[in-house]
């Protein structure tokens, strides 16, 4: 081993080594739910912390563009808590909120965009939506990369990819989802933000689709589940890496908006 990798070694052992004694914050929120009591302290449930992403699995037509709506109106604020009251925002300044829809037309992807202002009760200009449909797998991840890093760098708060299995060519293929996986971590770590992403459940049962599934279910901070049932859409939390978070469900209002209900569905 060369003098110079091994005192590039003797580097990464002291900046890597966890120091026991040191006190850490609770990890920057970007959106919670609820509150959890640890000790004499009260912490905000975490779905999604900045630095982090997150995973919402469902099976098509369950509602999950109506629940993305609402957490991104929820992030943004406004009169989102007359739709959604606990879960709350930790926004502190005009961040932007990126959505990126990989297979809706553009009449559905337009009115899940609008869809937000609704719920907002206004527009709010930072929230930027994308209709990623016509480019191809490589094409996506490209345009993801440049906004991230080049169009709104050091700008951007939450991030919603729907659906991450378009920014791979096959969901079994174990390069492809770690790879596509690791760019989730390193987005997210390096420009501080908080990615949530989409992917579909395998027919016929509760999990993620493919290796890609599964690999970001073990990744994720929060993993999310939508099932329908008749007229509500129950919301589960199987995977959390912080405080639990407690089930509910949502139906639609008369004018098509997604309410939460309490607890007891």
């Amino acid at each position: 081993m060369l003098d110079e990798d091994r005192a590039e070694l003797i580097k990464k052992h002291a900046s890597l080594k966890i120091d026991r004694l040191k006190q850490i914050d609770y990890p920057p929120v970007a959106l919670s739910i609820g509150e959890a009591t640890l000790g004499q302290n009260t912490y905000p449930i975490s779905f999604g912390t900045y630095g982090n992403f997150s995973a919402l699995v469902a099976p098509p037509k369950a509602g999950k563009s109506y629940f993305i709506s609402l957490l991104k109106a929820a992030y943004i604020g406004g009169q989102s808590t007359n739709y959604a009251p606990d879960i709350k925002t930790h926004r502190t300044e005009d961040l932007f909120i990126l959505g990126f829809d990989t297979e809706q037309g553009e009449w559905h992807a337009h009115m899940g965009a609008k869809r937000v202002n609704d719920i907002v009760g206004g527009h709010y200009e930072n929230y930027i939506p994308f209709m990623l449909r016509e480019l191809d797998a490589l094409e996506r991840v490209e345009f993801i990369e440049y906004e991230l890093y080049h169009k709104y760098r050091g700008k951007t708060g939450v991030v919603v990819i729907d659906g991450i299995a378009d920014l791979i060519v096959d969901v079994n293929s174990l390069e492809e989802s770690n790879e596509i996986t690791q760019k989730l971590m390193r987005w997210s770590s390096e420009l501080n933000i908080h990615i949530i992403v989409v992917i579909h459940t395998t027919f016929g049962n509760t999990k993620a689709t493919g290796h890609l599934g599964s690999a970001i279910t073990k990744k994720a901070e929060t993993v999310c589940l939508l099932e329908r049932e008749n007229d509500l859409t129950k919301v589960s939390f199987p995977f959390c890496r912080g405080f639990k978070i407690d089930d509910f469900a949502f139906r639609l209002d008369n004018d098509g908006l997604p309410v939460i209900e309490n607890s007891d569905y």
